[in-house]
């Protein structure tokens, strides 16, 4: 499903609830509105009824006194017209849109009046006054039934408008209620769908940062992030290509070089051991400083085809091993290096440090690279220590990845009275070819540190820089897994 149908269709789960709400509210003022149209016309009947029938009874019980005294036939005719206007005002009332029982209430008044008024004014006045009276009391009361009955109907539509009104407000409200709550699962629903793609998509560029091409995503998906997973596939694959290609070239060459390099190693030392003939002062110092040369080119050699066996896949002999020994003989060996530089060297070993799961020889090339880049960059007369034992991993670092569970970890540390690692180099130190700005340099090509951490991580360990707070100057931690690297790594790396 592609993103802007995914979205067409949260925003449609999100709005349509609120529609209905709304469509709920306006029938429900509609039937509010119809309420008081019918409230509004059972007071207009009332009106009617007091002002247009009942009260001309009074004007009837007037005129007809007036002429039984006068005898004037305008009486007469007044009569006739309130009549008229009585039966006028009736008609009007029958005609309204009004209960069954209201209806009933105005036929019987009707009935009652067309009799009262049969014969027209001369009938009336010739009636015997008491039967008249009798008449009109009959038609009052009729009246003030039909003035009950209006009076019941518009009191029944006060209430079932006040139902409808509390009916209407609770229902908006519960139906509101739960279209929001719909609404907002609809889009965490939604958000959660796309941040998972979206984290995936950093989980793939933090891996591959790290140097892992082999990290493909998932394209499964119909939609413009598959296309755009797709693509960082491909780019992962051309990655990966140029990698092998360079990791094949640098190989390639440092094996070229390492034959004449070390043709030219062997003969500089017969010269300076004179196997030719003597050597004057001057002659010495040149060799000796085309062997130093030669030293240091072949260190980077070595360096190259470490890095280019480890991008290849360097397979690693893991058994049991102690590691405190192994530090000891690995720090033993950089002793000639440390008095060289007049560095103070020293070794501290925690009690109980159990047997480690590990590869023996990658482990005391990680030791010996650390040491001798903290020998590299500590001045005369400084220190270096290092320091083994055992830490959980609950208490590394958050950005120390030894695994998702805990475990107990071997740690180790060299720190040194040097001038330290600034905090904008301290994360790039382990990347390959990185050389600090403002340093001398020593003929490297910025290989060791990167060697370490990939050695570490092929442990299933990890490696980082903090400030020795005892030394004042840099402090490069190791953290390996005491059981040795994962299962699956395991599976993979060891012979």
């Amino acid at each position: 499903m592609r993103l802007t149908t995914r979205f067409g269709i949260g925003a449609a789960f999100a709005v349509l609830p609120l529609l209905g709400v709304i469509g709920y509210s306006v029938e429900g003022m509609r039937e509010l509105a119809r309420t008081n149209e019918r409230l509004t016309q059972r007071h207009v009947i009332g009106l009617q009824l007091s002002a247009g029938v009942i009260a001309r009874f009074e004007r009837l019980d007037e005129y007809r006194h007036k002429w039984a005294v006068s005898r004037d036939g305008d009486y007469l005719s007044m009569l006739d017209e309130t009549l008229g206007a009585m039966q006028s005002e009736l008609n009007q009332l029958l005609g309204a849109s009004v209960t069954p029982e209201e209806a009933e209430a105005l036929a019987r008044f009707a009935e009652v009046f067309a009799a009262f008024r049969s014969g027209g004014a001369a009938a009336l006045v010739a009636r015997d006054p008491d039967v008249t009276s009798q008449e009109r009391d009959r038609l009052l009361g009729l009246a003030f039934d039909v003035q009950r009955r209006i009076r019941e109907a518009a009191a029944h539509e006060a209430e079932t408008a006040a139902d409808v009104r509390a009916v209407t407000r609770t229902t908006a409200l519960w139906v509101a209620s739960g279209a929001t709550v719909l609404s907002l699962a609809v889009l965490v629903l939604t958000v959660r769908s796309l941040r998972s793609r979206l984290h995936a998509f950093i989980r793939g560029a933090h891996a591959v940062s790290d140097g892992a091409f082999s990290f493909q995503l998932d394209t499964s998906a119909n939609d413009e992030l598959a296309q755009v997973a797709h693509e960082f596939n491909r780019m992962v694959v051309a990655l990966d290509e140029l990698e092998r290609m360079k990791a094949d070239f640098i190989s390639s060459v440092s094996h070229e070089l390492r034959t004449p390099l070390v043709a030219m190693q062997e003969t500089t030392q017969l010269l300076l051991e004179e196997l030719l003939g003597p050597l004057t002062a001057k002659q010495r110092h040149m060799l000796e400083l085309n062997a130093q040369a030669a030293t240091r080119l072949s260190k980077m050699i070595s360096d190259l085809l470490d890095l280019s066996r480890l991008r290849a896949g360097m397979r690693y002999s893991i058994s049991e091993q102690d590691l405190a020994e192994l530090t000891r003989s690995a720090v033993s060996e950089l002793g000639a290096l440390a008095r060289e530089r007049r560095v103070e060297l020293a070794t501290h070993v925690e009690a109980d440090v159990p047997p480690v799961r590990c590869d023996p020889d990658r482990v005391v090339q990680i030791v010996q690279n650390l040491v001798s880049n903290a020998l590299k960059y500590t001045p005369a007369g400084g220190e270096v220590e290092v320091r083994l034992g055992v830490r959980s991993s609950r208490d590394l670092p958050a950005h120390a990845r030894v695994g998702d569970r805990l475990r107990d970890c071997i740690w180790i540390a060299v720190e040194d009275s040097g001038p330290g690692i600034p905090e904008p180099d301290r994360a790039r130190v382990f990347e390959k070819f990185f050389r600090r700005e403002g340093l001398p340099s020593d003929g490297s090509v910025g290989l060791g540190l990167a060697i370490c951490r990939e050695i570490a991580e092929a442990h299933g360990g990890s490696v980082w820089v903090e400030v020795s707070d005892r030394l004042g100057g840099a402090a490069l931690h190791v953290a390996l897994p005491v059981e040795g690297p994962d299962v699956a790594r395991e599976a993979e790396v060891a012979t």
